[in-house]
């Protein structure tokens, strides 16, 4: 198997994981008082917006977020759809114009679950949230990755030869 393809699973097998671990740790200033799991993080910021203009249509509720906020909970709902996305476009193996773009798109993304997170709700990162950046990120440029790490190998392969 190519080196490539083994930084991807292992990408994909810890950004799998950080969804059952602790996501986000609660303040005593933030909304709740338990963390949040990494699944409850995806779920709510892909679920929640459509949730509240839903009530806020059909009951005439009014939203409880200002609007510049559903804008980036919206943004931070679509990262890990964008991820999957991408990541199977990599497999496939044909796009990988599509796959560029949308890694420059996904790491654009990222900075918005900082500003509503840590800004507006007021937790902060743990395990859940480190590991899922760094499985999307091992999974993003696993091909770069690979090539250092063969080059690298090949390196210390000359190396041992000429010695």
């Amino acid at each position: 198997m190519k080196t490539s393809l083994k930084v991807f699973w292992l990408g994909m097998f810890i950004y799998a994981i950080s969804f059952c671990l602790v996501a986000l740790g609660e303040t005593t200033l933030s909304p709740g008082k338990d963390p949040l799991l990494g699944f409850a993080c995806a779920f709510m910021a892909f679920i929640l917006p459509f949730m509240h203009v839903q009530d806020a249509l059909s009951h005439n509720v009014p939203l409880p977020f200002p609007a510049w906020v559903y804008i980036y909970i919206l943004i931070c709902g679509w990262i890990n759809p964008v991820f999957i996305v991408s990541a199977v476009l990599y497999l496939i193996g044909r796009y990988s114009r599509a796959v560029a773009i949308l890694r420059i798109v996904l790491l654009s993304m990222i900075p918005f679950t900082w500003i509503f997170a840590f800004y507006y709700l007021r937790t902060y990162p743990r395990e859940g949230y480190f590991l899922w950046i760094i499985g999307m990120l091992l999974v993003l440029f696993s091909e770069q990755i690979g090539t250092i790490f063969n080059s690298q190998r090949h390196f210390v392969t000359a190396t041992k030869t000429s010695a």
